[in-house]
């Protein structure tokens, strides 16, 4: 059963809103324009299905060579108003005294402008885009449709400028790393191109933050592939271990997890009795939940949501960033933050500072895109039927100048930086040219002041490297 349309006021009009702005960035002055500009998909017949609006940064130097880097966030049904509000953006949310999101903008001393363009990508459904044709939800709420379209937005965005020789780059976070790898099968010059366009658009470099692409580990691998956040989320909540540094705590709980939780449950019921008794006292050294809990559960942890209830006696770390803690007794906001600052930043001063002026609700998500999307990929056979991992390496063997960054929150339990590890140990990706980095950060690595400048200086020295 599909939900109602939301109740609206707006009346969609094609719009297109151009600005030049002056910045000072890193001991520079930088002129820029900003765009903000529908992309609208049309049916052969001439009839209009939906709208990307997208925001562009564009320095003005010319350079039909210059770097861009298109960026969205996740869900399905989250705006990239994250990315570009608290990370990549020129301007960002500002603080209060305590560190939370305030009503203002505040300029960032380490954005990307001078090395790069930023385009800041909303699909169908989020942000000021729009399905406008409500027969085709199918069409774009799904994993293909949603790739495709974001897809021929990037063709057609390098079309309108002339900008066919610069290098491009890809940065997605969560749902949106999905989005990078079928994207990339959707741009690449191969027989197994889900859409048979092959374009052959070589892609430079991708950024992966929270890497969301498998989401079904048994419980086996559920276990060990947590290890890194839950242990570095106990860390982070208990003096008692804290002797030890943060690094090497987070490190011997994923080599105990390889070398000791794995072959233990590899023996099931098999397994020496005073062996799973060892075996659980680390797991509650490493995890801070009872050794009872581990005993009655055969050393496999059944959900996220169990470390988040039983590792911090009184409270519940939050989902997104571990290091949250919410009291027993109070509500647990289950979807994330209750924080309802982007949405109130990018509809009251952003979009007017960029000279974007629009009936349009920004809508820094959308529920009801997840609830009709549609998460199985074309039922294509092999060889043509990839996983989105395979789409990824297929791209990087298909250009060896295509660089690779991971990127993962230790204290997010949503999209764990174990899971990352373990996925990439069994991609068969060129190592040489793949970055992991594990970041002080949630689900955006971004969320703390230390993470985001590690995150953006990595980001920064792979578009430097070229």
């Amino acid at each position: 059963m599909q939900l109602p349309e939301p109740f609206s006021a707006e009346v969609f009009e094609k719009s297109r809103f151009e600005k030049q702005h002056h910045i000072d960035l890193r001991g520079e002055s930088i002129t820029l324009r900003t765009v903000a500009e529908d992309t609208v998909f049309y049916s052969p017949e001439g009839k209009p299905e939906a709208s990307i609006f997208a925001i562009s940064y564009e320095r003005e130097d010319e350079n039909p060579q210059r770097p861009v880097m298109f960026l969205w966030n996740g869900g399905p049904g989250s705006a990239t108003s994250t990315l570009h509000l608290e990370c990549f953006g020129p301007w960002g949310i500002a603080r209060d005294e305590s560190g939370a999101p305030a009503y203002g903008l505040t300029p960032s001393a380490d954005c990307l402008l001078d090395v790069c363009d930023l385009v800041f990508v909303d699909p169908v459904g989020v942000g000021l885009s729009r399905l406008l044709d409500p027969d085709k939800a199918e069409k774009y709420w799904s994993v293909d449709g949603d790739a495709r379209s974001v897809a021929f937005f990037m063709i057609e965005w390098l079309r309108r400028r002339g900008r066919w020789d610069s290098p491009i780059y890809i940065c997605g976070e969560s749902y949106g790393t999905v989005r990078a790898c079928r994207v990339l099968a959707e741009l690449g010059r191969s027989p197994y191109s889900e859409s048979r366009m092959v374009p052959g658009i070589a892609v430079s470099g991708v950024v992966l933050v929270g890497l969301a692409t498998s989401d079904d580990l048994c419980d086996t691998e559920l276990t060990a592939a947590m290890m890194p956040g839950m242990a570095a989320s106990h860390w982070y909540h208990t003096p008692e271990v804290q002797s030890v540094p943060q690094t090497d705590f987070v490190e011997e709980a994923w080599q105990f997890a390889r070398r000791e939780l794995i072959p233990a449950l590899f023996d099931g019921f098999a397994l020496d009795e005073q062996v799973k008794a060892d075996v659980a006292q680390k797991l509650a050294h490493y995890t801070g939940m009872p050794a009872e809990y581990w005993l009655s559960h055969d050393l496999k942890i059944a959900s996220a949501r169990d470390f988040m209830t039983r590792a911090l006696p009184g409270y519940t770390l939050d989902l997104y960033d571990a290091r949250m803690k919410t009291p027993d007794g109070m509500p647990y906001n289950e979807i994330g933050s209750s924080n309802n600052v982007p949405l109130r930043v990018m509809n009251g001063l952003l979009l007017p500072r960029l000279g974007v002026d629009t009936a349009r609700l920004y809508y820094t998500g959308n529920i009801n895109v997840p609830m009709r999307f549609i998460n199985e990929t074309e039922a294509l056979e092999p060889p043509y039927k990839r996983t989105h991992i395979e789409c990824l390496r297929d791209a990087m063997l298909a250009n060896p100048q295509m660089k690779l960054l991971f990127a993962s929150g230790l204290y997010d339990l949503c999209t764990h930086a174990g899971n990352t590890r373990y996925v990439i140990n069994h991609a068969g990706l060129p190592m040489q040219r793949t970055t992991v980095r594990e970041y002080p950060g949630g689900h955006g690595v971004y969320s703390s002041e230390e993470g985001r400048e590690a995150f953006l200086k990595d980001v920064r020295e792979m578009i430097e490297r070229g």
